[in-house]
């Protein structure tokens, strides 16, 4: 979702009529977070020409960056809690390498706009599954933000 439709949508919020914009002002920097991020890694993927090594360097550089901070962080546990959970860290990453790595095979393939707005569809899915699965009720805000999803990507698809 660009910035400018999560502005719109927000504007709808309760927040907005009373006076509390926190949770706007995260919402819009996530929107140019996620466009941000889009524009670099499409831009990345293209020039180096090969979406599977793109793909692998960026979660390993991560990974490094990541169990650095969390061994700075929680350094006496850090250990343990690697031993015990190591097979859950190997089955969400590896389900998270799959999909970023189709996503970005796909910004080779068509236009990088199209691609997140598939990306953002997931919102819609988690929405669904957790009003069937997890029996949360389904609002009216949250049917008109999966619906703006939903309708974007539509949107992008006919354009």
């Amino acid at each position: 979702m660009s910035p400018s439709a999560s502005a719109w949508a927000f504007s709808f919020s309760p927040a907005t009529r009373t006076g509390n914009r926190r949770g706007l002002f995260y919402a819009l920097a996530n929107a140019v977070t996620i466009a941000a991020y889009s524009a670099v890694d499409g831009a990345g993927v293209r020039q180096s020409q090969a979406p599977a090594a793109y793909a692998l360097w960026v979660f390993l550089c991560t990974g490094l960056i990541l169990c650095a901070f969390s061994l700075a962080q929680h350094g006496e546990c850090f250990g343990r809690r690697l031993k015990e959970n190591w097979w859950r860290g190997l089955v969400g990453g590896t389900g998270s390498a799959l999909s970023y790595g189709i996503a970005l095979w796909a910004m080779t393939r068509v236009p990088i706009p199209v691609v997140s707005a598939a990306r953002e569809c997931s919102i819609a899915f988690g929405t669904l599954i957790a009003v069937l699965f997890l029996k949360e009720r389904m609002n009216a805000s949250r049917l008109l933000a999966t619906g703006m999803i939903v309708l974007g990507a539509v949107i992008l698809r006919l354009a």
